[in-house]
């Protein structure tokens, strides 16, 4: 009988390979249950291919439920392959948790920021998953601004407006969106992106914005 839902997803240890895309949406019996199910799928991810694996969201239902759920997801957001789901946009983490939240079984979520707070890839994993809330707050606090850069992601030069980031007219969620359509990667694209010769995370930081 199973009570946890989680979402994880692959890393790159090298920082070469963007597989973050790549997410998991998965169930395991309880809360104290689910770092021994990372702790197989990190072994597993390490043995079979050279990415890695990090949770970075779950929840805990009071009724062995998660099977149910993890059903209704996998319904909703198609499996590419196994349990594994594409996520381009960025959008199944906060998707996933409309759904929780509006069904009728009660659930918490698992705070797995003092489980994981020392783990590097988990904070970069989460970063990397907040980064169009990010944008949304830097455009709340500045409006329309443009973002340029001088390094080899200059292609995904563009404009964040208020829907959205773009590049000569079509639409991205996020710069690091842009940056993975247009150039093939997004390592370090809010550090070469600037706005008036300020990096964009230092931008976000002078507007009050707290940044993993």
């Amino acid at each position: 009988m199973k009570h946890v839902l989680y979402i994880g997803q692959a890393f790159d240890p090298l920082e070469q390979i963007f597989v973050e895309n790549r997410k998991k949406v998965g169930i395991t019996m309880s809360s104290d249950k689910l770092p021994i199910r990372e702790g197989q799928l990190k072994r597993d991810a390490g043995t079979i291919m050279p990415f890695g694996y990090v949770v970075v969201k779950a929840w805990e239902f009071l009724e062995p439920v998660a099977g149910l759920v993890e059903s209704l997801v996998h319904n909703i957001r198609t499996p590419y392959a196994g349990e594994w789901i594409l996520d381009d946009d960025d959008t199944l983490v906060d998707g996933v948790s409309d759904i929780i939240s509006n069904l009728k079984y009660e659930s918490k979520i698992i705070q797995l920021d003092d489980r994981y707070k020392e783990d590097k890839q988990f904070n970069e994993v989460k970063k990397n998953n907040s980064w169009y809330n990010l944008e949304r707050k830097l455009y709340e606090k500045i409006g329309d601004v443009e973002f340029k850069s001088t390094t080899h992601l200059r292609k995904a030069a563009g404009e964040l407006l208020k829907d959205g980031y773009y590049v000569d007219g079509v639409r991205y969620k996020t710069l690091g969106q842009a940056c993975r359509k247009i150039v093939g990667g997004s390592t370090r694209c809010y550090e070469a992106f600037k706005i008036d010769g300020v990096s964009i995370i230092d931008k976000m930081r002078e507007s009050g914005i707290d940044v993993v």
